[in-house]
């Protein structure tokens, strides 16, 4: 049995997950899948949700005295990166979901606007209340083009507006901590939030063990469970 500990990307939630965490657990896993706070069963005033607080709140998860493998999707690798960073000893790898897998001291803005994605012009951000937006005219084009009409039924009533500041971060990395981690990349080779020549670029400025493709759009999550649970799976070394 591994421990996964599942992370969601901006406006989704632990909801998102619902198809991979039964799969994994199938599999025989424990499986752990919080909401970041600023949303779901973690409601929070989006100027106070910081990076900081994101890590903090699944630092807390992590099972003490045992590893756990991550997975992150899209905006939130750099939560990820900067909890392997906190506690090394506790996680056993990550793997990267088109996920931003961002250098030490670089932050999500520096890599936006993606001009290769069709979400580039669909971001609204409010500076006064810190938090942005994805115009739900572009739902299905730039997260759900490979879903279902009932999966994306179901997102268009879940999604929230994403608290910004974690964006505006820089990461704080080093070779002895985050770098002790072992790493693995999965590419959405139809992604349009996170383009392909983005995800190749992040790769290009961060070593990984394991790249794998698959031909799925953002929410790889929603329109091939099956097989992106296989592939997590391999990376994790189950």
């Amino acid at each position: 049995m591994k421990n996964f500990l599942l992370i969601h990307g901006s406006w989704h939630g632990a909801w998102c997950w619902f198809k991979i965490w039964p799969r994994l657990e199938a599999a025989g896993h424990r499986v752990m899948v919080p909401d970041l706070p600023g949303r779901g069963g973690s409601p929070a005033f989006a100027p106070f949700v910081s990076l900081e607080r994101m890590v903090r709140s699944l630092e807390a998860v992590l099972p003490h005295g045992e590893k756990t493998t991550v997975v992150v999707h899209s905006r939130y690798g750099i939560v990820a990166s900067m909890l392997a960073e906190r506690a090394p000893e506790r996680v056993e790898r990550t793997i990267y979901l088109a996920s931003f897998m961002l250098p030490d001291g670089k932050r999500v803005l520096d890599y936006v606007p993606d001009r290769a994605a069709a979400i580039t012009g669909h971001v609204e951000v409010n500076r006064r209340s810190m938090w942005d937006w994805l115009d739900p005219k572009v739902y299905r084009e730039v997260l759900y083009a490979d879903c279902t009409d009932d999966d994306i039924t179901l997102a268009r009533a879940l999604l929230v507006r994403e608290p910004v500041r974690p964006a505006l971060s820089k990461l704080k990395l080093s070779a002895e901590r985050y770098g002790r981690v072992p790493r693995a990349y999965i590419r959405l080779t139809e992604d349009q939030a996170v383009s392909l020549p983005l995800q190749d670029r992040l790769l290009g400025e961060t070593e990984v063990e394991r790249v794998e493709s698959l031909h799925a759009s953002h929410s790889a999550y929603f329109s091939k469970p099956d097989e992106l649970t296989a592939m997590i799976l391999k990376l994790a070394g189950s």
